[in-house]
């Protein structure tokens, strides 16, 4: 700005200061006195103190308190609308008084919206100041000077914030937008840099400018207001952005806030237009503010490129969010299947802005661009392929930092992540089947920017920098193809593609063009061997690099390597050199060198020409000892793991290991690890060589001679194995040559000293590891003595003591490997040496060298001069070792360890290893700790865990178990005779198996089962051993607890060959009478296979009584124990002869009775005394033998001794009841018998828990004959048992209560002394003790009216403890979710409870449980029955309405909750409508109506309807303030409407409940979608009462009205049925028509011409109400109304030009019938689906069928259908239609009689169908035998329409692809409703019911049958008919259980109207009985009948059997 004018600020500050001192405003008299002031000087100064007094800095925090507040506001309330200040500003043309009153006005309003109380006196003044006179003054300022720009700036800013944006729409609407000066404001900044903090103290006119334009997007502003803004001044916003670069960093960073919170976190603002806001042009803008990238604060964090940074890389960088869509990976949007390999000119992608977007990424001169490119690609894949030409990056080599950066990004891009996501079929798991284009795949891996030729340029460069980041892009680009590759080859596996698949087939192309775009072999192959002369760093990172390349050439190009005869054995000469100690030592190039030998390695692996078998040059030695050489001298684990993978597959290729791939494992494990420095020697003086060399010499020699000459060494190995032992794994030959070596070499003095020493060491370790893996020992004893002999003194060097003594040693170590716990072991002397104590002393005090081989070194010198030392050492001397060659180098412990004999036994007792830390035991090994332990070791707990926890310390594999478990095996069988020792070994064994089972997989831990038990001799010879001791025996069992499942089928397998012999050896004992192995037979039988067990009882029924020792018994009675899992099989097979006899000499076996009572029950139905059923998993496939006619005669043959031995025994049984209960069920003789028992008292001293089952199937069979025959004592005695009683089961109470309520019922004549006895036993009792049983009575004896006195006492303590149960803590279990049941049951069948016992529970209900279904349930239902004051019904209406979750529990997504709130509240309402109906009660019910059809929105809607009857009041003035989005306030109910959801209007509209009425009855019909549909009821109301008090003003508001779709759906109620929605509709149009004719609106024309076809539709009727509009009219003309308003929709032109097109519209006609249905536009198929959906929602009456059938349109989709077999779109719509036709008699009748409908569904059925489809098929079904006329079909039919709909019916099921619960569920009651139509074919109906029963079958392996408490009531379908929305919708089956039991029970019902039984029968009869048992007698009383029913058949049947 001007100097000039900013010194006047400054200027009139000194006079401002002057006015403050002599104006002092204390209250609103001094302030309307200093305005009214004449004096206009004098004035100025007035306005000039007031706006310094009132004025409010920049993020000032107003206090309710604050002395400027209290003056504003009480000068407000004596100047109401500030009219003192406007009266001044009419009166002034000055600019700086103009300047003063705007300024002070701007202060008044920012106090007065401080807080919400003073809101009122702020919005006079708004009013006025948007009012168009004021406002032109406002915006006329803008033109006028800097300052009052500024001023007038700041008014607009506090107008729009005034009370959080509460009149922002207002302001939005009043000022002018078009005003021309706005973008010069817009530029206007403050000259000078000034002070960046101080922006928002001081804001220049642009940022005032900024905060106004950002106020209308700011998070306070709602949705509706900012989508209008961002659509009508879209330019107005973007020019915010146009400057933004050289705004300070706040301004920015506001901008950016509020955009991304404001704008993009805002749900309600479409995608589309913010990403029209946010395009190439605004995103070019924001990349600018990368210019500046340094701080501009002192404190260094305000850096503007970092905020621009993080905002684009939120809206860039995430898919789905921002300007980012969701890709397809590297699949085009628009996939072409003919041309899909050739790229698209312009190709369509989804992010064509980013696209864009990255070409103007300054990638290689700033970080965060490039970052943002990176993340733009890692997220939309799809722009990798046509980045590279947009860009044209400069990738030719060349030395300069520009090449550098962009190779090097290059590389960045190429190494993205693959998408691999986008293979799957999207929302799938599933692969697609057709691969990603060739062409994008390549640019994303080798793009076609000349790569071959760069590349090959740069590898031949001569600057080694270029060479080295070509080579570093090239292996990018490789590694990225090997990782597509691996990619493919899991998809192709996926796939099970063959070579003709298509993703191979893409394979080998990607292949085969990725070969032409690297350079050829021989460029790398140069490259790797360019001769360079640099220092040894560089060197190093050019040929890592190039062996890189070597290795990805050899992976990816196998072929091309071929071809080029490359020699990949020369890589490795310089592999040994990079290994020595010299490379050690240079730490910055160690890590290179390591790197180059994984890729040699790795190489090598890849390479099909190598073989290790190849000479190195210049030597005898081949490549094997070049790697072994590297094996034994890298200390990198992963160096170590390649290598040893490599040898392992190579030496498995050849003869040597052919047999024995396993075995190379041991061998590379036995080589020697020591590392020995130059010029050492032994004490004797013999040099001492590094024994890795010496030793792969040897080997290397040895294996060159066995490959030569194999047959040599296998006949050699053949000659040693002991042939009589088949138990011996032969090992390699090439063991074979190494004893001929070593022996030949020895004898021949060949060896050198140190060699020999090494090689022996070797052989020892390597015999010691082969053990783990015989099952035998022999050949390896042998072996090691041919060892001895080798190495025999005579053999060995004289004049080398020590070493020839050390030789022995290691001899002497292995011989003790194979006798472990047998020798006596050495003790060492009792004092140590002299000269050892001073040697340790000496290495002591050893200083720690610098050089890590210096370290390396002396430690291997220790573990030498342990092998060589003379003396015997102590523990304490091995410790004080260990603690120095630890501090040396720690690995070289295991040498150490492996070194000490085990003979003395010094690894345990040295250190202390119970204790060894987890660093210790990684260098220990589990097989030379358990060698060097003694049998005091083993016998140690601690050192068993200790070893364990060496064995598990990595993840294990199955040979590392089998090994450690075969060396524990060994000693097992070496150490029979010691008991103690092994029964320890088989813990250690125990705790491994335990361990190994769970940690591998189940695979695994069968082999290492099967591998203990039947191929360890020693385990496998115990297993089949009679004669083992007891604590043996004991140890066995516990490890066979371990390692075997008796439940498992897989491990009963495995050991059925040991469980054979078993029980083979109890047969011949029974025989012999002999039996001496019953422990061991014991064992065994735990394993054995139930028909093995089926057996042995057999042999012991068929023995005599003299063989059946006691010890045969207990064996037997074991047999029974172990089959008690599988009663159910074993009865089957066990004649009932054999179970008596078998009890007659086992009669107190718990196990057998409990067999017979199987045996007995088996022969019953099931569930016949109506208890649930035993098992979780019914077994539904023996259902058939339960009933009579499957014959079952074998009860009617038990002997009477039998019988009355029962009822002899002092103690019953659970088994003994159930015996009992069976007999008295099956032979009503037994139940007279067991009365007559009863009625003799012997049972007095039988507890009555066992005897109640019997009791009531005597009471439950018999009914009152049987109690005519009790005694009246005994009678009394057991109804006294009865009562309820402490700690009874569950099953045993609800026996009782069912007793109980028989015997009241039945016995007439001891009724009253019965139920005088139950109520004194609950009087007595507390409230909270038997509820269950209380109301269980009640609810059974409810309808029994001589005891309504009885029922009603039992009801209350019911209610009693219902109020303590919701008093207390919520959680119910079975026991309380039971009761709540039987008291909702209670309640609902009229129980008149007294109000004192209904209040308190109401009270607690509501307090306590109002989120509680269960409690509403039982509320709502007391409500109905009980007489309630009205005190009581409005303290619980007040109670509900003021809860604290009320409003949260009514707006929850639960809708079932929700409507019993609502329910709970009408009930109220309903009970004293005078008191309840009272606005304090209805206000709060405004916030959780939501105008919808749902029953909640109904059930509310009649609360208001009946407050208006019974005050006589309208509710509108409380609608005014409704809210159609809870949360969201609205001033008038024009805003309410205009906020209304336009998608959920326009849903009403489709789905049209046509069956509203306006009058208070209420409907019973449920629309489908319910809360996603408007009432229309309602929405007519309320627009009505707008259009009365606030009708649309302003073309705008008439627009934004239009939009809701509001008026469409009136246009819709004019189709209503009844005559008053229709009336007030079109009163409601035609004022509308009235106010658009007189608005000046755009789309006026376009809506009147739509008004006046409506008005021409409409023929007035000679009794007033109009008639009925047919609802293709009314559709069409509400979907032509929305396009006015909705340009965009595809529909508009159409219905537009259609309506155009004719004077009038035909209501007798199908609008846009044809031109849609055969459209042959670019959009035809969505003409297509539309106007299908046209046809489904039109469908809703007769008059609509006629109009349909005049033009055939049903013939018109059917025959569409028929040629659109594939189209599954417009099958399913058109079933829509037809579930709407099927809802209408007429047009049902019609269509089967006159277009063949059942035929052509018949046919149409017969194709494979969808779960959707197949519902929808069943639900249409279901509609034709509901509103068909039946009676005219079956007289022009003759019947043949049903056995039509039968075999549909059939194929439905038989062509489902993916059964579930509903789809059978609406089956069976299709099929119901078939079977009770009259003469329907019983044949068909068979085939139906046998389809039905199979899909059962199919779907109970998924049901939990043991959660019975589950099934409380009966489910509740959806009422047919079904209509065309949500037709397809599968409903949710919340309870698996109830489900089936309701099919079950249908099928049943229908089944039985057949003459004939089916197949199936008797299974489905079994499934209606156990339903019966599962949810009891009031849960299925059908099942009740059957069940007594099948007890009389089958005891009919059994009493037949027996005459």
């Amino acid at each position: 700005m001007p100097q000039s004018k900013s010194e006047r600020p400054h200027k009139r500050a000194k006079v401002e200061q002057t006015s403050r001192k002599a104006y002092k405003f204390s209250n609103a008299i001094d302030i309307r006195r200093a305005l009214q002031n004449q004096d206009q000087n004098a004035q100025i100064e007035a306005l000039s103190a007031l706006r310094s007094n009132l004025a409010i800095k920049s993020g000032e925090t107003v206090a309710p308190q604050d002395e400027r507040l209290a003056l504003v506001v009480q000068w407000m309330e004596s100047s109401p609308g500030a009219h003192d200040i406007f009266e001044i500003w009419e009166g002034t043309n000055q600019s700086s008084n103009l300047s003063l009153l705007v300024s002070l006005l701007s202060s008044v309003l920012t106090l007065l919206s401080s807080h919400f109380p003073y809101h009122s006196h702020g919005i006079p003044i708004i009013k006025t100041l948007l009012s168009p006179k004021w406002m032109r003054k406002i915006t006329s300022y803008i033109s006028g000077s800097n300052e009052l720009i500024l001023v007038s700036l700041k008014l607009l800013n506090s107008i729009s914030h005034f009370g959080g944006g509460r009149e922002r729409k207002t302001l939005f609407e009043a000022f002018p937008w078009d005003t021309k000066t706005l973008a010069k404001v817009s530029h206007m900044r403050r000259r000078g840099k000034g002070d960046a903090e101080d922006v928002f103290a001081r804001p220049d006119i642009r940022t005032y400018y900024i905060f106004f334009i950002l106020s209308f997007i700011d998070p306070e502003t709602s949705s509706l207001v900012k989508s209008t803004f961002l659509e009508q001044q879209r330019d107005i916003f973007l020019s915010i952005f146009k400057g933004l670069s050289q705004d300070s960093y706040l301004v920015v960073r506001k901008v950016l806030e509020v955009c991304w919170v404001g704008l993009w976190s805002d749900p309600k603002v479409k995608r589309t237009m913010k990403i029209g806001l946010f395009a190439e042009v605004t995103i070019g803008h924001l990349l600018k503010l990368y210019d500046r990238p340094v701080a501009e604060n002192a404190d260094g964090d305000h850096i503007p490129a970092d905020l621009v940074h993080h905002f684009l890389l939120a809206i860039c960088t995430r898919p789905g969010l921002g300007i980012c869509f969701k890709d397809k990976g590297w699949y085009p949007r628009d996939t072409d299947v003919d041309v899909v390999d050739e790229p698209k000119k312009g190709g369509k992608i989804y992010n064509k802005i980013l696209s864009n977007i990255l070409k103007s990424l300054k990638v290689n001169e700033d970080a965060r661009q490039q970052e943002l490119a990176l993340k733009i690609l890692v997220a939309c894949p799809e722009l990798v392929a046509g980045y590279w030409p947009a860009v044209a990056l400069t990738l030719e080599p060349r030395l300069s930092s520009k090449w550098i950066a962009n190779v090097a990004f290059f590389g960045l891009v190429i190494s993205q992540p693959i998408p691999v996501s986008s293979f799957l079929i999207p929302g799938n798991n599933i692969y697609q089947p057709d691969p990603p284009p060739l062409s994008t795949i390549l640019e994303s891996i080798l793009p076609s920017v000349s790569t071959k030729m760069h590349f090959s340029k740069g590898l031949q460069s001569t600057s080694h920098l270029v060479q080295h980041c070509t080579a570093l892009a090239l292996a990018r680009c490789l590694t990225k193809l090997s990782c597509v590759f691996r990619a493919f080859q899991d998809v192709e596996s996926a796939l099970e593609e063959d070579e003709s698949g298509q993703w191979t087939r893409r394979h080998r192309e990607v292949e085969r063009e990725a070969r032409r775009r690297v350079p050829e072999f021989q460029v790398v192959v140069a490259f790797s061997q360019m001769k360079v002369d640099a220092k040894e760093v560089k060197l190093a990172l050019l040929g890592e690099s190039a062996q890189r390349l070597l290795w990805l050439y050899h992976l990816c190009f196998p072929q091309m390597v071929a071809e080029a005869r490359f020699d990949v054995g020369k890589l490795l000469q310089g592999l040994v050199d990079a290994s020595q100690d010299t490379v050690r030592e240079v730490g910055n190039v160690c890590g290179l060198h390591d790197l180059k030998q994984l890729h040699v390695l790795r190489l090598l692996q890849e390479s099909d020409q190598f073989t290790w078998s190849g000479k190195v040059a210049n030597s005898s030695n081949t490549y094997l000892h070049t790697l072994l050489k590297i094996f034994c001298a890298t200390h990198t684990k992963a160096v170590r793991n390649t290598l040893r993978s490599l040898l392992r597959k190579t030496l498995a290729e050849s003869i040597i290991f052919q047999e024995h791939p396993d075995e190379v494992d041991m061998w590379l494990d036995s080589l020697p690890t020591s590392c020995r420095g130059t010029g050492c020697e032994a004490p004797d003086g013999a040099a001492l060589t590094d024994e890795s060399d010496g030793v792969a010499t040897f080997l290397d020699d040895c294996a060159q001679r066995c490959i030569k000459t194999p047959y040599r060494y296998l006949e050699a190995l053949r000659d040693l194995l002991p042939m009589e032992n088949s138990a011996v794994d032969a090992p390699s030959p090439l063991l074979m040559t190494v004893l001929e070596q070593f022996t030949a070499k020895l004898a021949g003095k060949l060896l050198a000293a140190s060699d020999a020493l090494a090689i022996t060491g070797f052989v020892r370790r390597l015999v010691f590891k082969l053990a783990g893996k015989q099952r035998d020992l022999t050949f390896l004893r042998i072996f090691s003595g041919k060892v001895d002999d080798a190495a025999m003194p005579e053999n060995l060097f004289s004049q080398y003591a020590c070493i020839t003594a050390a030789i022995r040693r290691e001899v002497s170590i292995m011989h003790k490997c194979f006798s472990h716990f047998q020798d006596v072991r050495r003790h060492p002397e009792p004092s140590a040496s002299l000269k050892v104590d001073d040697f340790l002393t000496k290495i002591e005090g050893v200083p720690l060298p610098e050089g890590s081989n210096a370290r390396i070194h002396n430690a291997y010198e220790l573990v030498d001069w342990l092998r060589f030392v003379e003396h015997t050492l102590q523990p304490q001397d091995i410790v004080r070792l260990a603690v120095v060659v630890e501090r040396f180098h720690p690995p070289a412990l295991k040498d150490l360890f492996e070194n000490l004999h085990p003979a003395d036994s010094l690894m345990w007792e040295c250190g202390d290893l119970k204790t060894a830390s987890r660093h210790l035991l990684q260098v220990l090994s589990f097989d030379w700790m358990f060698m060097q332990s003694s049998e005091a070791d083993i016998a140690n707990k601690r050192c068993r865990e200790t070893m364990l926890e060496c064995l598990f310390l990595r993840p294990p594999t199955r040979v590392q178990m089998e090994h450690a478990v075969c060396l524990i095996a060994h000693d097992i069988c070496s150490s029979m005779e010691r008991k103690s020792l092994v029964c320890d070994l088989l813990l250690l064994l125990l705790v491994i198996m335990r361990r190994a089972l769970g940690e591998l997989s189940k695979e695994d831990g069968a082999r290492l089962k099967e591998y203990v038990l039947l191929r360890a001799p020693s385990i496998h010879g115990m297993s089949m051993s009679g004669d083992l001791p007891d604590t043996v025996q004991e140890a066995l069992c516990a490890f066979l607890d371990v390692s075997l499942d008796p439940s498992s089928e897989d491990d009963r397998t495995m050991v059925s060959a040991i469980c054979s012999y078993w029980t083979e050896c109890f047969k011949a004992s029974i025989q012999s009478g002999r039996l001496q192995t019953g422990r061991s037979i014991k064992l065994w039988l735990r394993y054995a296979n139930p028909n093995n067990l089926l057996n042995i009882i057999d042999q012991a029924c068929d023995a005599s009584n003299a063989a059946l020792t006691p010890s045969v018994l207990e064996v037997l009675e074991f047999a029974l124990d172990t089959l008690r899992g599988s009663f159910t099989c074993a009865s089957s097979r066990i004649p009932m002869s054999q179970l008596l006899k078998l009890y007659s000499v086992l009669p107190n076996s718990e196990v057998l009775e409990e067999m017979i009572a199987v045996a007995v029950t088996s022969h019953l139905p099931p569930c016949h005394d109506g208890q649930p059923p035993r098992a979780k998993t019914l077994d539904f496939s023996l259902s058939s033998r339960y009933l009579p006619s499957s014959g079952s005669s074998q009860l009617g043959i038990l002997p009477a001794d039998f019988i009355s031995r029962l009822f002899q025994k002092a103690i019953w049984t659970e088994s003994t009841s159930r015996i009992v209960s069976g007999l008295v069920y099956a032979q009503s003789g037994v139940a007279k018998e067991f009365i007559a028992w009863l009625n003799s008292e012997a049972w007095t001293t039988i507890p009555f828990e066992p005897l109640l089952p019997a009791v009531h199937g005597v009471l439950d069979s018999l009914g009152g004959d049987a109690i005519d025959l009790f005694h009246d004592t005994v009678m009394i005695a057991l109804f006294d048992r009865m009562l309820p009683q402490r700690h009874r089961p569950e099953g045993l109470r609800r026996l009782c209560i069912r007793c109980i309520c028989i015997l009241i019922k039945a016995d007439a004549t001891r009724k009253q002394q019965l139920a005088s006895l139950l109520q004194k036993n609950m009087q007595r009792l507390a409230v909270d003790q038997f509820a269950l049983e209380s109301v269980c009575i009640a609810s059974r004896l409810q309808s029994f009216s001589p005891l309504a006195d009885l029922v009603t006492e039992l009801a209350e303590r019911g209610l009693q403890w219902a109020v303590r149960h919701f008093s207390g803590p919520e959680g119910e279990d079975d026991e309380d979710r039971l009761i709540l049941a039987q008291l909702t049951n209670i309640a609902k069948k009229g129980f008149k409870a007294k109000a004192y016992f209904v209040e308190p529970l109401l009270t607690t209900i509501v307090q306590n449980r109002l989120a509680d279904t269960v409690a509403l349930d039982i509320g709502i239902a007391l409500l109905q029955c009980s007489p309630l004051k009205p005190v009581v019904v409005n303290r619980a209406l007040q109670n509900i309405l003021q809860h604290p979750q009320f409003f949260k529990l009514c707006g929850s997504e639960e809708s079932s909750r929700r409507d019993l709130i609502i329910r709970f509240i009408a009930a109220l309402f309903r009970l004293h409508p005078t008191n309840t109906c009272q606005p304090s009660h209805v206000i709060p019910l405004m916030r959780i109506y939501g105008g919808t059809i749902s029953a909640s929105d109904r059930n509310l809607l009649n609360i208001f309807r009946l407050y208006e009857a019974e005050k006589l009041t309208p509710i509108s003035s409380i609608l005014a303030k409704w809210s159609p989005s809870p949360g969201v306030s609205v001033s008038s109910p024009l805003d309410a409407v205009q906020n209304m959801d336009p998608i959920r209007m326009l849903r009403t509209c489709h789905v049209f409940p046509i069956w509203r009425r306006m009058s208070d009855e209420q409907e019973d019909e449920k629309v489908g979608l319910d809360e996603q549909v408007y009432d229309p009821l309602f929405v007519t109301l309320f627009v009505a009462q707008m259009l009365v008090h606030h009708p649309p003003a302003s073309s705008l508001e008439w627009v934004q009205t239009f939009r809701s779709n509001v008026f469409s759906l009136l246009i819709r109620c004019l189709s209503a049925k009844d005559e008053k929605i229709r009336e007030a509709s079109l009163g409601l149009l035609a004022r509308v028509w009235k106010s658009v004719e007189l608005s000046d609106m755009q789309e006026k024309q376009h809506a009147l011409y739509i008004f006046n076809l409506l008005k021409n539709l409409i023929k007035p009727s000679s009794d007033g109400p109009p008639l009925r509009l047919p609802s293709f009219a009314s559709l069409i003309l509400s979907h032509a109304l929305r396009g006015v308003f909705y340009p965009s929709n595809f529909i508009y032109p159409r219905t537009a030009r259609f309506l155009l097109q004719r004077p009038e519209l035909d209501v007798t006609d199908v609008p846009m019938l044809y031109g849609m249905l055969y459209g042959s536009s670019d959009n035809w198929k969505k003409e297509r689906g539309w106007i299908v959906r046209f046809l489904s929602d039109g469908m809703m009456s007769t008059e609509d069928w006629k109009v349909l059938k005049r033009r055939h349109t049903w013939e018109l989709l059917s025959s569409l259908v028929q040629s659109s077999v594939r189209d599954q779109a417009l099958r399913r719509a058109v079933l829509e239609v037809l579930a709407n036709l099927t809802s209408n008699v007429q047009a049902t009748t019609s269509l089967v009689l006159k277009s063949s409908l059942l035929s052509w569904i018949e046919m149409q059925v017969q194709l494979p169908q969808s779960n959707e489809d197949t519902l929808a098929w069943l639900r249409i079904l279901e509609n034709i035998l509901i509103t068909a006329n039946t009676a005219k079909l079956q007289r022009a039919t003759n019947g043949q329409w049903r056995d039509a709909l039968c075999r549909c019916l059939s194929l439905v099921l038989q062509n489902c692809s993916a059964p579930s619960l509903p789809i059978l569920q609406q089956a069976a009651r299709v099929a119901l409703r078939l079977s009770l139509a009259s003469q329907t074919s019983t044949f068909h109906l068979a085939h139906v019911f046998m389809a039905a029963i199979s899909i059962l079958e199919q779907l109970e392996p998924c049901i939990d049958f043991s959660k019975s408490s589950s099934v409380n009531g009966p489910a509740i379908p959806s009422k047919p008919p079904y209509h065309g929305h949500g037709l397809h919708i599968q409903p949710p089956v919340t309870d698996p259980l109830r489900a089936w039991g309701g099919i079950v029970e249908d099928l049943w019902q229908a089944s039985m109207t057949l003459d004939e039984k089916f197949v199936k029968w008797d299974a489905l009869t079994g499934r209606l009985l156990k339903w019966r048992g599962i949810v009891g007698e009031d849960g299925s009383p059908m099942g009740e009948w059957a069940r007594l029913e099948a007890v009389r058949v089958s005891v009919s049947s059994i009493a037949n059997c027996v005459q």
